[in-house]
């Protein structure tokens, strides 16, 4: 790391979160935060903003965690923390309640942006503020390219790059051969922008096929599907296993055959690779995505195209009549999953970029002013905007009628 003062003290550094419970954006900074840790001599800390106050040390790797408790007036609370705890480098991921401080930052202190969701609107929050940062990551190839048009259209001249999500994944157990019916499995958020209505047409398909599989949904309950499923006479091959704490996942990964991504939008997805490290084979749609950044097709998983129900049936169906294609699969997903989307992987890969930052940046340095922003009102008080103004069955009835058209639902939600 070039640094003029590494040689009097660790690099310090801060990766700045929304909360280590809301989402999984927490949970994947924690994982590279810890790793950066582990790899280097660095000062690290983990900053969440809104969870409650307190500060302790991780054991394990001598992560720094602290938690602000920040409600209102975040920005300026979150500078005032900032010079009390000087950094070298920021890191933010999706911290709405603190842009107002970006342009405020230290001009000794480098910050860099992670995009962790393809939609526009969060690309945008690095291309507005793209005179006060220094360098920008992503988490997928498919964000990378019309973030860096956003960008240079700006003038940004710092480095941007792809930095794929990964995860400490548990010990692998072994496949028993399994002779009975595909067991396919669904972990996620139950909803229609998950493309779980696709499990209607796909299971009636497999029906009439003759085709005998299970489906496993983790993750919550949908009435609107169930109901749906007991009219086509299907509710009989469907388990559902509501929410589990997240290593149950991981078992009931190594005991099923197929995950089903029929997500419309995937910027990573990190139930993919969690899956498919325990020999579970993913299928998900052929479009723009994490998931055909992580899925090798015919080797570590397989892709359909964009609301092609017969394709997906197709696949399930071919794997069900050849087991031994299954296996080979199977251990394509492993391979992929443990090798290139390891916690580790990332942290190295976060490491070099962050590197190639402090370099660029010796030679130019992002504009900053002097004072503090505007105080900000609390939270809670933000007023709904548009659609979230609407009453919550219409939202839904609206939710459920989008996600029910994979190609409708993919251009609002990637637009």
């Amino acid at each position: 790391m070039s640094d003029p003062n590494q040689t009097q003290r660790p690099f310090r550094i801060s990766s700045v979160i929304a909360s280590l419970t809301a989402g999984g954006i927490g949970p994947v900074c924690l994982y590279a935060a810890k790793g950066m840790r582990k790899l280097t001599d660095w000062q690290v800390t983990l900053v969440s903003l809104h969870d409650p106050v307190g500060e302790f040390i991780d054991e394990d790797c001598g992560l720094r965690m602290v938690s602000l408790g920040l409600d209102k007036d975040c920005a300026r609370l979150f500078l005032k923390w900032l010079s009390a705890n000087p950094q070298d480098l920021v890191i933010t991921s999706d911290v709405s309640h603190i842009e107002p401080a970006y342009p405020f930052i230290s001009a000794t202190t480098r910050h860099v942006m992670q995009i962790h969701d393809s939609g526009r609107r969060y690309r945008d929050v690095a291309v507005r503020h793209a005179a006060w940062i220094d360098g920008v990551t992503c988490v997928g190839q498919h964000i990378e390219a019309p973030l860096r048009t956003g960008l240079d259209a700006m003038g940004f001249q710092g480095p941007l790059r792809t930095v794929h999500n990964g995860a400490n994944f548990p010990p692998l157990t072994p496949r028993e051969p399994y002779p009975g019916p595909l067991r396919l499995l669904f972990m996620g958020r139950v909803e229609a922008l998950k493309g779980v209505f696709d499990f209607v047409p796909l299971l009636h398909k497999l029906k009439r096929w003759r085709v005998p599989v299970t489906l496993n949904i983790v993750g919550g309950e949908n009435e609107v599907l169930r109901r749906r499923l007991q009219r086509k006479g299907l509710d009989s091959c469907v388990k559902w296993t509501g929410r589990v704490p997240h290593e149950k996942c991981y078992e009931i990964a190594a005991e099923s055959d197929v995950l089903l991504m029929t997500s419309r939008k995937e910027p990573f997805g990190m139930v993919t690779i969690e899956a498919m490290s325990m020999g579970c084979v993913p299928i998900a749609y052929d479009i723009p995505s994490g998931s055909t950044e992580i899925i090798e097709h015919g080797k570590s998983g397989l892709l359909a195209p964009l609301g092609d129900i017969s394709a997906w049936a197709e696949h399930i169906r071919s794997l069900h009549q050849n087991r031994q294609r299954l296996a080979e699969l199977s251990s394509g997903a492993i391979q992929r999953a443990r090798g290139t989307f390891s916690a580790e992987a990332m942290a190295r890969n976060l490491i070099a970029f962050l590197d190639t930052v402090m370099t660029f940046s010796g030679s130019r340095l992002a504009q900053r002013q002097s004072g503090l922003p505007p105080e900000t009102p609390a939270i809670h008080q933000r007023a709904p905007r548009g659609y979230q103004r609407l009453p919550e069955g219409m939202r839904e009835w609206i939710r459920n009628q989008v996600g029910s058209n994979p190609k409708l639902s993919y251009w609002l939600l990637n637009r």
